[in-house]
């Protein structure tokens, strides 16, 4: 899995930071699917079922559904000029390896503007990815978070997956598109693949989420990503049970990772784990049976005594 532990301590760092200072108000977010179920709004590529899209993300959200909103949309001038033909694969982030993460908010008035690449607004997966980031822009900015800027688009990312939305983003990672030169893997995220694979199965673990329900919807490179991401993830345990429960003790990022342990090794772990959050009740007693417990010590007090 190519992802640092000092990387991953970042991003779980930023999760802990954010469940911290929102996790009252986003509690426990439903899994987000990229099915009807979730998105039924009929889509017809024009500029208002993008808005439609953009409303319905916003209401899996703690967001005032009331918060005025302005959708518009940009082009890339530079990849026009270029006689680029317009579609994700070209431009900036084409290739693999390099992330063509667009989209941005601004401040409007009383509300914000979400811009969206015009490239962007064609394929439902690189949409739907630019869509769910500038929600966690959103919260990010009336949560009133304060994020170096050149940190934005990696954190609202995180800030997204912790609002139900990584399915959306982990697909966004790896998207196979037709452009000028043939088929080339475009990145329409800021994070790599094994960074929001890794952020997809620390959340879907705290929230207790099905993790079959985040495969189904997965093409085979985000698969092996997230098959190893959960790997690491159930090797650590108290990391989750950290992040669900007390997240500002992860906040400065000064825990230990342990690496990936053996299919065994984490059924063991998970099950000491269990054991430890559910602790024996000990069963209050009745004042009548205190009083008979009490009556009944002293009879054996008195018969000791006599012997």
């Amino acid at each position: 899995m190519e992802l640092s532990s000092d990387t991953f301590a970042w991003l779980i760092s930023q999760a802990a930071r954010i469940r911290s200072a929102h996790g009252e108000v986003i509690g426990v977010p439903a899994l987000v699917e990229p099915t009807s179920e979730y998105f039924p709004d009929a889509f017809t590529k024009d500029a208002d079922s993008v808005d439609r899209l953009l409303s319905r993300f916003v209401s899996y959200t703690p967001l005032d559904e009331e918060l005025p909103l302005r959708l518009g949309f940009e082009e890339d001038q530079k990849n026009a000029q270029a006689g680029g033909c317009g579609s994700t694969a070209c431009g900036k982030g084409g290739e693999a390896g390099e992330h063509g993460a667009r989209g941005r908010i601004v401040s409007i008035d009383d509300g914000y503007g979400v811009v969206v690449d015009v490239r962007d607004a064609g394929n439902p997966v690189t949409l739907t990815a630019t869509l769910a980031r500038a929600v966690g822009m959103l919260v990010l900015a009336e949560g009133g978070d304060e994020v170096r800027e050149e940190d934005l688009g990696p954190v609202a990312e995180v800030c997204a997956m912790a609002l139900g939305f990584g399915v959306i983003l982990l697909n966004g990672t790896a998207v196979y598109a037709k452009g000028c030169g043939g088929i080339k893997l475009h990145r329409a995220t800021h994070l790599t693949v094994e960074e929001t694979a890794a952020m997809v199965a620390l959340f879907g673990r705290a929230y207790g989420h099905d993790m079959r329900r985040v495969k189904k919807h997965l093409e085979v490179t985000q698969i092996e990503a997230f098959d190893e991401a959960l790997a690491w993830v159930d090797s650590n345990p108290e990391i989750v049970a950290q992040l669900r429960d007390t997240p500002e003790l992860l906040e400065a990022g000064t825990f230990d990772l342990l690496a990936p342990k053996s299919f065994l090794g984490r059924l063991f772990v998970k099950k000491v784990d269990v054991v430890a959050k559910v602790p024996a009740k000990k069963k209050a007693r009745s004042e009548e049976e205190e009083q008979r417990l009490a009556r009944a010590k002293a009879l054996v007090d008195e018969a000791l005594g006599s012997s």
